[in-house]
């Protein structure tokens, strides 16, 4: 399980194809590597992935084709700035909110509203996925923990808006979001266990 409170930014050093639909990534964590171990889970940009090499200040991970299909993560490249947190524990407090690191879906970035301090993201997404989020509900954008502060679903282009402070655009890769950037989704798993209940309901 992960919060969605970022640990660390990230540098991808390398990328290799294997070959099969899946890619191989070593990415710069820094001092995330002290207190980890191989097997372990860490988000990347919200994605679960598993450590399987340790290299100093590196880790490495295999993206499969299911992860290269349902996240941006196919377009990743060296020099790619990610947001990193290593999965939480029990006894760890969560100051954001659970996530799976499982990504339901892209967004893209169709508007940005700045002010001195802070901004506002506009997200359109696919119109399948409009049953899973409410005003003022959780969703994580490339690993991040953040709350909806506005949507709209009526449209044939549904879009979802975060509000951004400063302590967020400082400590994510979020800030360096432009129109027409793509970001990892993952929908709040209650509403989406909501949403299954209420499919099978129909379905009887």
């Amino acid at each position: 399980m992960f919060t969605g409170i970022v640990q660390h930014i990230g540098v991808v050093i390398h990328v290799q194809d294997l070959g099969d639909h899946s890619l191989r990534l070593e990415i710069d964590c820094k001092d995330l590597n002290a207190s980890s171990q191989i097997g372990d889970s860490v988000s990347i940009d919200g994605v679960c992935l598993t450590i399987e090499k340790i290299n100093g200040d590196s880790l490495s991970f295999t993206a499969i084709n299911e992860t290269l299909s349902k996240t941006k993560m196919a377009s990743i490249k060296i020099g790619s700035l990610v947001n990193v947190e290593k999965s939480a524990t029990f006894q760890d407090l969560v100051g954001g909110h659970p996530s799976s690191g499982h990504i339901d879906t892209t967004g893209i970035v169709l508007k940005i509203s700045q002010s001195d301090s802070w901004s506002v993201l506009r997200i359109g997404f696919d119109n399948d996925f409009k049953n899973l989020i409410v005003s003022k509900g959780s969703i994580s954008l490339d690993g991040v923990s953040l709350t909806i502060s506005d949507l709209q679903v009526e449209d044939k282009q549904p879009w979802l808006e975060v509000s951004l402070v400063p302590v967020t655009l400082s400590k994510t890769t979020l800030n360096a979001l432009q129109v027409g950037s793509q970001v990892n989704i993952e929908f709040d798993q209650v509403g989406k266990y909501i949403a299954q209940n209420l499919r099978m309901q129909n379905e009887r």
